[in-house]
């Protein structure tokens, strides 16, 4: 509903005056709770239909002069003593009746009118409030939405990166750089040496174990500090008796590291790439 709609066929009077359709009715409410400029001109329609009627109440009082001077002149027709009696009756019906009716009349509608704005003061709130909830939950959304967005940004730029990786693991490489181990004797600074290659790629350590053999063994790369980097297990001899694994180059940066395999240490450093 809209203001050309209520103009042209005077939706607030007919509103105010009863004559509205229920369904219409309806509609405008719906519309006026919304909006400030149909709220002033209900108001004003109401203050203009209080006003008709207290004029019409005006009329009224006159047409009860009009029977107060018949009554008079009745009264003239009567002995003293009933006239007395008859006047000071007709007196107080009419001096207070219409007062009575009036203010009660004046009561009931001043309820109605504070009865309707406080109701509209109400849904204004719970309109208010259901915006700020609406707000609060649609930013709640959009943080989640972005948070999902850059969780699966990250996600896809690991499997990249890893797709990447087995592309280059699956590629032949020459020159893989191998570096035979034996079990440490003593302590001191490791003296076997490894150079990392300048482009990332693989690396081969090959462990002598000595006898007895076991038929798998369990491995872990620590660096200097103790810090475990890598963990193998069910790790089998080969046809030399020798344990091979390969690492990659991103796993070792330049450094000393210690590998243990079922209580044999082995010792090696790791040299910037030249």
């Amino acid at each position: 509903m809209n203001h050309d709609y209520i103009e042209e066929q005077q939706v607030v009077e007919r509103y105010v005056m009863g004559r509205l359709p229920p369904e219409e009715a309806a509609r405008f409410e719906e519309h006026y709770l919304h909006c400030q400029e149909c709220l002033d001109r209900l108001d004003v329609a109401e203050s203009m239909e209080r006003g008709f009627k207290r004029a019409a109440g005006q009329d009224a009082a006159r047409a009860a002069s009009i029977r107060q001077l018949a009554l008079v002149a009745w009264l003239a027709r009567l002995g003293r003593s009933r006239q007395l009696a008859a006047l000071a009756m007709a007196v107080l019906v009419i001096a207070v009746l219409p007062g009575l009716l009036g203010l009660r009349e004046v009561r009931e509608r001043e309820r109605e009118l504070a009865e309707t704005r406080s109701a509209l003061e109400q849904e204004r709130e719970r309109s208010a409030q259901g915006s700020r909830t609406a707000g609060s939950e649609a930013e709640k959304l959009r943080k989640e939405l972005e948070a999902s967005r850059r969780d699966l940004a990250r996600e896809q730029e690991a499997r990249t990166k890893a797709a990447e990786q087995l592309a280059d693991a699956r590629r032949p490489q020459g020159n893989v750089p191998i570096l035979f181990l034996n079990p440490e004797r003593g302590g001191g600074e490791p003296t076997h040496r490894l150079r990392l290659p300048r482009a990332p790629g693989w690396v081969v350590l090959a462990l002598e174990i000595d006898p007895p053999h076991q038929p798998s063994y369990r491995a872990v790369l620590q660096d200097a500090k103790g810090k475990e980097l890598w963990r193998g297990e069910g790790l089998r001899l080969n046809e030399m008796e020798t344990l091979s694994l390969s690492l990659p180059t991103t796993l070792l940066a330049p450094g000393d590291y210690i590998l243990l395999v079922e209580g044999r240490r082995f010792t090696f450093r790791v040299l910037p790439s030249a």
